[in-house]
């Protein structure tokens, strides 16, 4: 996957302008306080709000970049958490993280496989029950890494015309999660598993099936007391309440649903389909409490040597030019020849894109979250 830093705040650019309508899906914007201490005078402060003021200039809503390396800390914003009321982005803003998300359900999956609970090479049948394993074809010969890393072949729920038309149609009635594996039963694999690579929501969602049959858990309950918990995370959420959602200081996001080039406020509509994607996509917090996740990650703090070795260790797809994912990671390469490469994971909700990003040639972490959406068939990837 050969993709820029700022990707998708180009082709925000290139799909939308900037224009809004008042709607329904609206929601006000409480205040966020925050919890870190900034370095003002940081070496990247100029270069990073330049390119921000460029973008929102250009139409983005709203933009939020977060850094942290030796220089220390650096949260910045551009735009407005609200276009119909020109309120300013605070660094303590809260976000959906959507597919973020994959890697701490990814770093659960290894919690356990180091506990002895969940074997990364046993059949997904082995942990799933009989009616959800009958209506997955490959489910005696998929292993658990291969939805870790999305060989499994199994095609992708988010981007079937049946679950797009409902969130059109519907989008405050979100599916459940039974409702969803309904979408993909039957369905014929892409490829023989393991032989490929295809990114695929299914994968997670079934295994959050897994992890909870595994660890006889709820996965809310695993989150909380194995990453949340452990690592201090205030301002990391799950499964949130209705009134809880909007008590917190998430902005409002915007997308062209008419396709008429003018940007609808769907807020609730991205904050419904955030809270119900489970562990494909359905956690929410700052900027600074991904960025602590992430380091803790890489410093042995989550999970331990071995693990974290095997989810660095990258598959590639057969069209692919680098490395795509390892377990519950994404790769990327942005320098040029010799370049160590990259890692990290990229989230798309209906109204905001996001992404986390570790550089290990200076030990630099990098957030990015914008409030407008980029594609439809990217549901919650």
């Amino acid at each position: 996957m050969n993709k820029s830093i700022f990707f998708f705040l180009l082709a925000t650019i290139l799909f939308f302008v900037s224009a809004c309508q008042k709607d329904v899906y609206q929601c006000d914007h409480p205040a966020a306080t925050d919890d870190v201490v900034i370095n003002r005078n940081h070496p990247m402060k100029d270069s990073l709000e330049a390119i921000i003021d460029k973008y929102v200039d250009l139409g983005i809503p709203g933009v939020q970049v977060a850094v942290k390396n030796a220089d220390g800390w650096y949260i910045t914003g551009g735009g407005y958490a609200k276009i119909e009321d020109k309120s300013p982005l605070s660094s303590g803003m809260k976000s959906w993280y959507f597919s973020l998300t994959k890697t701490y359900t990814a770093a659960l999956a290894m919690q356990l496989w180091e506990e002895g609970q969940l074997q990364l090479d046993a059949p997904i049948g082995n942990y799933l029950a009989p009616e959800v394993a009958g209506g997955i074809a490959g489910s005696n010969t998929i292993t658990v890494r291969m939805l870790l890393n999305h060989s499994s072949g199994i095609v992708n729920f988010t981007e079937l015309p049946a679950f797009q038309l409902g969130q059109l149609n519907n989008p405050l009635d979100q599916p459940t999660l039974e409702e969803k594996l309904e979408l993909v039963y039957g369905q014929p694999l892409l490829f023989t598993p393991g032989s490929d690579f295809s990114y695929s929501n299914t994968n997670y969602l079934l295994l959050h099936l897994i992890i909870e049959k595994a660890s006889g858990k709820t996965y809310e309950q695993l989150l909380k007391e194995k990453i949340i918990q452990p690592l201090g995370l205030q301002h990391t959420h799950y499964n949130l309440a209705s009134a809880e959602m909007a008590s917190m200081p998430f902005p409002n996001y915007y997308f062209d649903r008419f396709a008429n080039e003018q940007l609808e406020n769907i807020t609730m509509w991205n904050m419904a389909l955030g809270n119900t994607s489970l562990a494909y996509g359905g956690i929410a917090g700052t900027a600074a409490d991904a960025i602590r996740c992430y380091e803790a990650l890489n410093k042995g703090q989550v999970v331990g040597a071995a693990a974290l070795a095997e989810m660095r260790t990258w598959i590639q797809g057969h069209e692919s030019t680098q490395p795509d994912y390892g377990l519950g990671l994404e790769y990327y390469q942005y320098g040029l020849n010799g370049d160590a490469g990259q890692y990290g994971h990229e989230g798309d909700g209906i109204g905001c894109t996001t992404q986390m990003m570790y550089v290990p040639a200076n030990d630099t972490y990098l957030y990015i979250n914008i409030t407008a959406g980029r594609q439809l068939w990217a549901l919650s990837v």
